[in-house]
C-alpha cells in the first residue's frame, strides 16, 4: 500500500468518525427538545385540567405526553400548578428527561 492510499484511508476513518459523533449529537439534540416538548405540553394539560376541576389532572397529563412521544415519569399538584416530568427514548444513547411547571399566574389565582 503506498503512502498516499493509507492517507487517504486515515483521511476517510477520521471522516467517519467525525460524521458519526455528529450524528450522535443531533440524535442527543433532538431527543431533549422532543422531552422538553412534552413536558411542556403535559403540564399545560394537566394545569388545564385542574382548572377545569378534572378528577385526575396526572391522568392528562400523562396522555398528552404519551401523545407526545414521551413517559411521564413524575407528577404532582402543588396549589394550583402542575410539576410533571417525562422521559424520551434517545436510542442509543441515554433517554433524555425534561420538567415542566404549569398553572395560573399570580394574579389569576381564585
Amino acid at each position: 500500500m503506498s503512502s498516499g492510499a493509507a492517507s487517504v484511508l486515515a483521511w476517510t476513518g477520521a471522516a467517519t468518525a467525525v460524521i458519526g459523533g455528529l450524528s450522535l449529537l443531533g440524535v442527543g439534540t433532538l431527543a431533549q427538545s422532543r422531552a422538553a416538548t412534552a413536558a411542556d405540553l403535559a403540564s399545560l394539560a394537566g394545569a388545564d385540567a385542574l382548572a377545569a376541576a378534572h378528577a385526575q389532572p396526572c391522568a392528562v397529563a400523562r396522555e398528552a405526553a404519551a401523545r407526545n412521544g414521551a413517559v411521564l415519569r413524575h407528577c404532582e399538584l402543588r396549589d394550583w400548578d402542575v410539576l410533571v416530568e417525562v422521559q424520551v427514548d434517545a436510542s442509543p444513547l441515554p433517554s433524555a428527561t425534561a420538567r415542566s411547571r404549569a398553572g395560573p399566574g399570580p394574579a389569576d389565582l381564585p
